[in-house]
């Protein structure tokens, strides 16, 4: 069998090069955005209750820090795909979208972000950890959570509570932009919760904790 000649050979290489590449998936990129919707009429409005409110990082367990989307596909198993990615990390993305929910949630409050300036007159400090996060085998989305209201500058809990919610997707649905969706969703859900608790905060929250249990940050 005769070689082919070096040009020849060089357009067939191309050519074949064309042919995987046209085939290669393209990566997709998702971000999560804030779809909590303004309250008619603020209750702290109503109550007098009124202040700084800081959102702390939020902590992700180590398998959702990654720029991979994440999907559990049964009990203790989670498949990660490498055409779907998230534009931001995770934990950067849901700290902006909390506090952007919260910040509409809370009108007559101002909702700010860690780090800022240490003489910050805060009312509150609100610190979250996802536990799990994303669609499950059944079709639907969950957020397993806890979230912690602390002092301005004391880490002695005010408020201390365990969240779980769930969003269900349309039966059959595989399209990954309906559960980013879906997340999005969940977290204004959990928006929500925090917001109540603030506003069930007394005047001053640091004087009247309603919990006595010192509460470390989440472990790593």
């Amino acid at each position: 069998m005769r070689a082919l000649p070096a040009p020849l050979a060089l357009l067939t290489l191309v050519a074949l090069a064309g042919c995987v590449l046209k085939h290669t998936p393209e990566a997709r990129f998702f971000a999560l955005r804030p779809v909590a919707e303004t309250p008619n009429g603020s209750v702290a409005d109503a109550t007098g209750a009124a202040g700084v409110v800081g959102v702390l990082p939020v902590f992700l367990p180590g398998a959702l820090e990654r720029p991979q989307f994440v999907t559990w596909s049964g009990p203790g198993e989670v498949r990660i795909d490498e055409f779907l990615r998230w534009a931001e990390p995770l934990d950067a993305g849901v700290l902006r979208v909390l506090a952007e929910d919260l910040g509409t949630l809370l009108p007559s409050h101002r909702v700010i972000k860690a780090p800022w300036p240490g003489s910050t007159p805060l009312r509150c400090r609100v610190r979250a950890e996802i536990v799990r996060f994303g669609p499950q085998p059944g079709g639907e989305v969950f957020l397993s959570s806890r979230f912690v209201l602390l002092p301005a500058r004391s880490e002695r809990a005010l408020v201390t509570r365990a969240v779980d919610l769930r969003r269900d997707l349309a039966p059959g649905s595989q399209d990954p932009g309906r559960a980013v969706e879906a997340m999005s969703a969940l977290l204004a859900d959990l928006a929500g919760r925090v917001a109540d608790a603030i506003v069930a905060l007394p005047p001053d929250p640091s004087e009247k904790p309603s919990s006595t249990e010192a509460v470390p940050p989440p472990a790593r």
